[in-house]
């Protein structure tokens, strides 16, 4: 047989083993968008490859249990924001605590005009610090208790809303034979895994960049083709959740 003849088979050959593969090589990135609106990897994020919809599991006892409304997050968000913001302005301050002190220790002539305005401006700097101390340990006890207390409700509607033997029941159907699997992502942000083809979802949360009160949520849905195939976690595809 001929050298174009083989290469023709063996293209064939390649090309029908492809087509019949039946598993699917899945290689799944994970990216976020910094403060400053850089594209970041995101590691050790672990996500699950499942066979069905979990939201839609979700929905679905929620319809039969009758939970009643979800435990309203408003307040906490409320506070979320002032604690923040009062925690960060005491940060600052001592920061600038820093800087001054930086310049009086460059100044040789502790009599001079110089010496005695920056050390002035060092005095109004530690005062101010203390305030904000005060205010930043406060907001943080009354965010602590609203909190706590939120998570308690919310702890007690999940339990109606999805009691566990049902949860573990519905899951089960929808499982079957199929292979849960999970994967964390390395320091690049990616993850490999093999499944069998067809429909999945992917389902995991990571910390926003440079935010303590967000997180990304993906429960996406993916048709696995076989062969190699990248899936991307992005900013974009994902939604955007409060962390109390």
């Amino acid at each position: 047989m001929g050298t174009a003849r083989w290469i023709l088979v063996a293209g064939l050959i390649a090309g029908v083993s492809s087509a019949c593969s039946t598993e699917t090589n899945l290689t799944v990135t994970a990216r976020g968008e910094s403060a400053e609106g850089e594209t970041v990897p995101l590691s050790n994020v672990v996500l699950d490859v499942l066979p069905y919809d979990i939201d839609e599991l979700y929905g679905e006892l929620e319809a039969e249990t009758q939970p009643g409304a979800e435990p309203s997050a408003d307040s906490i968000r409320q506070l979320s924001q002032r604690y923040q913001d009062a925690c960060a302005a005491y940060r600052s301050t001592g920061d600038s605590i820093e800087i001054v002190q930086q310049r009086a220790t460059a100044i040789t002539d502790r009599t001079s005009p110089e010496y005695n305005a920056v050390f002035a401006e060092y005095q109004a700097l530690v005062a101010r610090e203390q305030q904000r101390f005060d205010d930043c340990q406060a907001i943080t006890d009354r965010y602590t208790d609203v909190r706590n207390q939120y998570r308690e409700e919310r702890q007690a509607w999940e339990e109606r809303a999805w009691p566990e033997d049902r949860f573990t029941a519905a899951e089960a159907e929808r499982i079957g034979e199929q292979p849960v699997q999970s994967v964390e992502t390395g320091p690049e942000g990616s993850a490999t895994l093999t499944v069998p083809n067809g429909r999945w979802w992917i389902l995991g949360t990571a910390p926003v960049p440079g935010s303590i009160s967000q997180q990304y949520r993906w429960n996406l849905a993916i048709e696995a083709q076989g062969g190699e195939q990248t899936v991307e976690l992005t900013s974009e595809n994902a939604e955007l959740e409060p962390v109390f």
